[in-house]
């Protein structure tokens, strides 16, 4: 029975667990490598049979132990060696040992009496260690030409954490936009170097996204996140600006485009021809973009 219908049971019976069956705090912890006990009270005399399941989100609820008149029994799949079950008449504690990541997730407890199933609300047990994410990600001096390739980076140094993390692109473009997942990284272990210091769990993993044939559509923020730990770290961002292909390049250039916001004023130096210098003077407002107000063409 308990194989076959665990969520049918649950799903139908529900509705009975507020006041007959308790599991005390909603949420536990514990650390990496310690033990926990999780309670189950019932206002009843002597249930039929006793049941621990666990839920771990996006998986189907597994059962984990039950006890028939005090007969306790645990599933072929568990680590017995890690668990212990203690009942009474009024009484099925679950003991947690040697915790891993891998232990984190919802426990259920339930009852059977008089034909009816009874189940509590439920304890989340979350896992805590001395997990540290730091992310870098570094800045572009210059932007970028349009139809140019580029590669960002992102760099993760973690210590301390326990099973894989997961890291994620964000771009935030034009002012107002919401920000988007555009990269998901799949072999999260490539590119990844262990500290070499013995026992040390310490690694520095590096990320790149490419971006190919640069559009103007592609300027923006882009952010480096990272999953781990039960937590999320956000890089401080690569702000990427796209040069268009329109827009001048060489001072000369400048000069021309700007000709009808800028006075230009020629003065030679009369010392020496082959040294003379073309001064160029902003005598106006700067157009909107530029910072410098004197340009000095050699």
């Amino acid at each position: 029975l308990i194989r076959t219908t665990p969520c049918l049971i649950i799903k139908t019976y529900l509705k009975y667990n507020e006041k007959l069956v308790h599991q005390g705090q909603r949420t536990v912890s514990s650390l990496l490598g310690g033990s926990v006990t999780l309670p189950c009270y019932f206002n009843m005399e002597s249930p039929l049979r006793m049941f621990w399941f666990k839920h771990v989100p996006g998986h189907e609820i597994k059962p984990i132990v039950s006890s028939y008149y005090n007969q306790v029994s645990f599933e072929e799949e568990v680590n017995k060696s890690k668990l212990d079950a203690e009942t009474s008449d009024k009484s099925f504690n679950l003991t947690l040992k040697s915790i891993e990541a891998s232990d984190e997730g919802s426990y259920l407890c339930g009852v059977n009496w008089y034909s009816k199933f009874y189940f509590g609300n439920g304890v989340f047990l979350f896992i805590k260690d001395s997990c540290t994410v730091q992310i870098q990600q570094h800045y572009l001096l210059d932007p970028a030409s349009e139809g140019h390739d580029l590669t960002l980076n992102c760099t993760v140094v973690s210590g301390g954490c326990a099973g894989e993390h997961s890291v994620y692109w964000f771009r935030h473009g034009t002012p107002g936009s919401h920000p988007g997942i555009i990269y998901t990284h799949g072999d999260r272990s490539a590119g990844c170097e262990k500290n070499p210091e013995a026992g040390s769990s310490t690694q520095s993993c590096v990320y790149h996204l490419p971006k190919r044939n640069l559009s103007t559509t592609d300027a923006g923020t882009y952010y480096c996140a990272v999953v781990a730990c039960g937590q999320i770290t956000i890089g401080n961002g690569t702000k990427l600006e796209i040069s268009s292909k329109n827009n001048p390049d060489s001072p000369c250039e400048q000069v021309y485009t700007l000709s009808y916001f800028w006075t230009i004023c020629f003065k030679c130096s009369h010392t020496s021809l082959k040294r003379n210098r073309l001064l160029v003077e902003s005598v106006m407002n700067r157009p909107a973009g530029f910072d410098f107000s004197i340009l000095y063409i050699f």
